[in-house]
């Protein structure tokens, strides 16, 4: 009598295991694995659409960070990304930054635009920079290599 117990309640359990990892592999809302592009699932195509030429202030403020002068090559940049670079020069002299025409996106105080960055010696590289507008005007508060 105890054997048959034992057997009723392990193929009880059973049942009980298989149900369950039925209901979560089938209920729908379960995560999966990332895509192959690494986007998380329902994630779509990024979306950018044209955009306006950025402001001359904007545009000045790139040119800034090309300059010759460490000093003025950071005060184009935010005070919190200013603070948490390591002083002294941030590019080489010669660096071009040429800014992608009409690529200019802006919304609450905060933008980006499409560039392209040459250092002397090296490949040409696309960049995103990305701005914050301060009472100074706009100022460099990240710049990301597309890849």
């Amino acid at each position: 009598m105890r054997r048959k117990t034992l057997l009723i309640l392990g193929l009880g359990l059973a049942l009980v295991a298989a149900a369950g990892i039925g209901y979560l592999a089938l209920r729908g809302d379960q995560p999966h694995a990332p895509a192959e592009s690494g986007k998380p699932p329902g994630a779509g195509a990024l979306r950018y659409k044209p955009g306006g030429p950025p402001p001359a202030q904007a545009a000045a403020v790139v040119r800034d960070l090309t300059s010759n002068g460490a000093d003025t090559q950071r005060g184009a940049l935010t005070p919190e990304l200013d603070e948490a670079l390591v002083g002294g020069r941030l590019l080489p002299k010669g660096t071009r930054i040429d800014l992608t025409r009409d690529t200019w996106h802006e919304a609450d105080g905060y933008a980006n635009a499409q560039a392209t960055l040459t250092k002397p010696g090296e490949a040409s590289q696309q960049v995103l920079i990305g701005f914050a507008k301060r009472s100074t005007g706009w100022r460099i508060t990240v710049v990301e290599v597309v890849k």
